[in-house]
C-alpha cells in the first residue's frame, strides 16, 4: 500500500505547524502563570482585610476563615471613632483640594499648550521638578509655613498643602491632553470671532473633561488616603481625617485589628464610589493623553 505524496506533505504540514506553535504555546502559558503570581500577591492584602473586619478578635491570625461572621464590627468601629465626624473632614479636605488644583492646573496647562510665551520650557520643567521632591523632604518645611499664616491644625491649611504637589501633576497630566487635541478647533472659532478666553471657555474646556475626571480621580485618592500630612499638620482629635481616625486602632502595646480592617473597609467606599461614578471619563481621560505628548 502506497502513501500519496499529497497526504504526506499535509502530513509534514501539520507537524511542522504544531512544531511552531509549542513555542508559542508555552510562551503564553508561562506569562498567565506570571500575571496570576502578580495578581494572587496584589489582591493578598486586600482579601486579607476584607477577612479580617468580619473576624472575631481572637480568630485574627489563629484561623484562615471565620468560625463566625462579625458584622457587628462595623458599627462598633462607626460610633466608637466617631466616623461621621471624620469622613465629614476628609470630605471638606479633598473636595477643597480637588477643586482647587481643577482649577488652577487645567488652565495652566492649556496655556502651556497652546501658547508661546518667554521661559515657557523653564517654567514647565520647573512643575516637573517639584513632582520629583519627596513629600517626606517638604513636610517640616510645610509645618513651619502654615504656622506662619496661622493655618496650623486647621483642614483649610491641610487642603492647601496638598494642591501644591497635586497642581504639579496635574498640569503635566492636562498639558499632555491639551496636546492632543487639534489645534484647527481653536483656528475655526477664532475666525468666527471668539477671543482666546472663549476659545478655552467653549471649545477646547468641554472636550477637556476626560482629562479633568482623570485628575479628579487621581487627586482625590492621594488626598483621601495620605496619612503622614493628615497626622503631623492636624492635632485635634475632632479635626483628624479618616485616615488619621483609624489609626487610634493601632496602640502602643497591641493593635486591634479587626478594627482597624474595619475602619480601613469603610474608609475605601467612599473611593470606590468615585472611580465607579467618573471610571468612564478616567479611562477616556488615560486613553486621550497617551496618544500624544
Amino acid at each position: 500500500m502506497t502513501v500519496s505524496p499529497t497526504i504526506l506533505s499535509r502530513r509534514s504540514l501539520r507537524g511542522a505547524v504544531a512544531k511552531a506553535a509549542w513555542p508559542v504555546i508555552f510562551t503564553r502559558t508561562l506569562v498567565y502563570l506570571i500575571l496570576v503570581v502578580i495578581v494572587v500577591v496584589e489582591a493578598f492584602p486586600l482579601m486579607w482585610m476584607i477577612i479580617t473586619s468580619v473576624k472575631d478578635s481572637h480568630e485574627v491570625f489563629n484561623t484562615l476563615l471565620p468560625t463566625e461572621i462579625k458584622w457587628q464590627n462595623f458599627p462598633r468601629v462607626w460610633f466608637a471613632m466617631n466616623f461621621p465626624v471624620h469622613l465629614g473632614n476628609s470630605f471638606y479636605v479633598t473636595s477643597l483640594s480637588v477643586a482647587l488644583v481643577v482649577a488652577l492646573a487645567t488652565p495652566a496647562a492649556y496655556a502651556f499648550a497652546r501658547y508661546r510665551f518667554p521661559g515657557r520650557e523653564l517654567v514647565f520643567y520647573a512643575f516637573i521638578g517639584a513632582m520629583m521632591i519627596p513629600p517626606q523632604a517638604i513636610l517640616i518645611p510645610m509645618f513651619q509655613f502654615l504656622k506662619s499664616l496661622h493655618m496650623l491644625n486647621s483642614l483649610t491649611g491641610l487642603a492647601l498643602s496638598y494642591v501644591g504637589g497635586g497642581v504639579a501633576f496635574a498640569v503635566f497630566l492636562m498639558r499632555t491632553f491639551f496636546l492632543s487635541l487639534p489645534g484647527e478647533l481653536g483656528d475655526s472659532a477664532r475666525i468666527d470671532g471668539c477671543n482666546d478666553f472663549q476659545v478655552f471657555w467653549h471649545i477646547y474646556l468641554p472636550l477637556a473633561r476626560p482629562g479633568m475626571a482623570t485628575v479628579v480621580i487621581i487627586q482625590s485618592l492621594y488626598t483621601w488616603n495620605e496619612f503622614m500630612f493628615s497626622n503631623t499638620l492636624i492635632t485635634s482629635p475632632d479635626k483628624k481625617t479618616v485616615q488619621s481616625a483609624v489609626f487610634q486602632a493601632v496602640g502602643q502595646y497591641g493593635t486591634d485589628y479587626t478594627a482597624l480592617c474595619s475602619g480601613l473597609i469603610i474608609a475605601l467606599v467612599p473611593v470606590v464610589l468615585i472611580y465607579l461614578a467618573l471610571q468612564r471619563q478616567f479611562i477616556n481621560g488615560l486613553t486621550a493623553g497617551a496618544l500624544k505628548g
